[in-house]
């Protein structure tokens, strides 16, 4: 194909992408581009069991982590820093996604409690929210969302790394 095919070729799919603003996303998030992304990302060969399993325990401590608004970019801009694998740390650091927000949170004041001491205090489920009452909470969730959030990632990356050498296991008997 010589340059003035694929020019022509580009106009034609520039064509059909103004005609039908549809079919440039359908060409970007195609079955066979979605399936290489994975084979390519979150199946790396070329990763390690060890950086896998790092990747993810550290998306779920960066995913529970009280810095809301800005996890994903901190998780990011470190997985690049610590040379993880970004698509493993993004995909993991989703684990606060909307369903478990409210688990997230209650775990994370539960856990609170154990730093707290007798200082401990019970959510009360009356509806009376104010500012008043989240700055006496506060405090026990912020211990407790980083405890949790370093107790998840550690969870996640050993069960992560077990998983991983059972399944290369698995692959080298059946060859």
């Amino acid at each position: 194909m010589d340059n003035s095919e694929k020019i022509k070729a580009g106009i034609q799919k520039l064509k059909a992408v103004c005609a039908n603003p549809g079919y440039f996303f359908k060409s970007l998030f195609s079955k066979e581009r979605g399936k290489q992304f994975i084979k390519n990302h979150l199946f790396n060969p070329e990763h390690s069991a060890q950086l896998k399993a790092l990747s993810i325990g550290f998306g779920v401590f960066m995913g529970i982590v009280p810095i809301w608004g800005f996890q994903l970019i901190v998780a990011f801009s470190l997985a690049i820093l610590l040379k993880l694998n970004k698509a493993l740390v993004l995909l993991a650091a989703h684990i606060s996604f909307a369903p478990l927000i409210p688990a997230v949170i209650f775990l994370s004041y539960k856990a609170g409690g154990f730093w707290m001491g007798e200082k401990n205090t019970e959510i009360p489920f009356n509806g009376d929210i104010s500012l008043k009452s989240i700055s006496i909470h506060l405090e026990q969730y912020l211990y407790g969302s980083v405890s949790l959030a370093i107790v998840a990632g550690l969870t996640a990356g050993l069960l992560t790394f077990v998983l991983l050498k059972l399944a290369s296991k698995k692959t080298v008997i059946a060859a």
